[in-house]
């Protein structure tokens, strides 16, 4: 069986930058400092960090079947900022892959903004239950930096505002957003109808799961539609607003899935969830300046969440 998962992450750092250390040897040098819980040492074998070198990767004790494997990079496209690194010997084939690859692309998103996207593609023999069941859940993850307070933002993202907005801040991911029942805290049940063209669109129902007020986080998982009539077990969104300083935070949208075709993974996006935190941002704003460009229309039961 094939499959692929994928993670975006974007960030504030020009994507020159982070090729400097992606596109070298020096990420090798710096994971085991910043994840030793994950890598516990990187060791060159051979090669200068361009196409054909070879790194052996050393894991921490307590991660069942894997002690060590060698990696050979096998494109760095400096150009463009891409660079694929396949195993070629070691725990991570003797487990059952038949391949092991991981792609790195660095995308400029502007001249002080880029996106890290993490790819990790395989193949694994059958006869190996439990590892196509481990690569059935995935998740992807996009961070946006703001200059609002956490405060002021989870007025929006914690209960049904955000509902209101997103049709008419968003109309080309949100036709509509119906509430079928509850008051926005735990247990409430939202009817979302997606745009035509959008990736397990139609229309979905998910409830809400969590809602932290404290700490202000929201969950919330499809129970009936979407991507549930695409062969997913799960779908899971997660909004966490962090606070920064008193008057910036961060907007962390993370969207966890189950698959049984692992090739289907590659179908969730976290694109439509970064435009509403792009577009809620920019509402916030003109709100403050008192110069909306695109506030909902406050009366009409039509253009707010209502009760089906």
């Amino acid at each position: 069986m094939k499959g692929s998962q994928s993670h975006e992450l974007q960030t504030d750092v020009p994507a020159a930058e982070l090729w400097e250390i992606y596109g070298t040897l020096r990420a090798a040098e710096l994971l085991p400092e910043l994840l030793p819980h994950i890598l516990a040492k990187v060791e060159l074998v051979s090669g200068d960090g361009g196409v054909g070198t070879v790194v052996q990767l050393t894991f921490p004790p307590g991660i069942p079947g894997m002690q060590s494997y060698k990696e050979r990079f096998i494109r760095v496209d400096n150009e463009n900022y891409i660079k694929e690194a396949e195993a070629i010997e070691g725990d991570i084939l003797k487990l059952g892959f038949l391949s092991y690859m991981i792609r790195f692309e660095i995308i400029r998103k502007g001249p002080n903004t880029s996106v890290i996207r993490s790819t990790v593609e395989y193949e694994i023999s059958d006869g190996r239950p439990e590892l196509q069941a481990m690569e059935m859940k995935g998740s992807v993850c996009h961070e946006l930096e703001t200059e609002l307070p956490a405060a002021e933002l989870w007025e929006v993202y914690g209960g049904l505002l955000v509902g209101q907005l997103v049709p008419h801040l968003v109309p080309e991911v949100f036709s509509k957003v119906e509430l079928v029942e509850g008051d926005g805290g735990v247990g409430t049940v939202l009817r979302v109808i997606f745009a035509p063209g959008i990736p397990g669109g139609g229309s979905m129902k998910e409830k809400f799961t969590k809602i932290d007020n404290e700490n202000y986080i929201k969950e919330t998982e499809v129970i009936e539609g979407g991507f549930l009539d695409h062969g997913f077990q799960r779908y899971a969104v997660r909004l966490e607003i962090v606070g920064k300083t008193g008057k910036s935070s961060v907007i962390r949208s993370t969207i966890e899935f189950e698959v049984e075709d692992a090739s289907k993974a590659s179908s969730v996006s976290i694109g439509g969830l970064a435009a509403v935190a792009e577009a809620v941002t920019k509402y916030m704003k003109e709100q403050r300046v008192g110069e909306p460009e695109h506030a909902p229309k406050q009366a009409s039961d039509e253009e707010n969440i209502q009760p089906k």
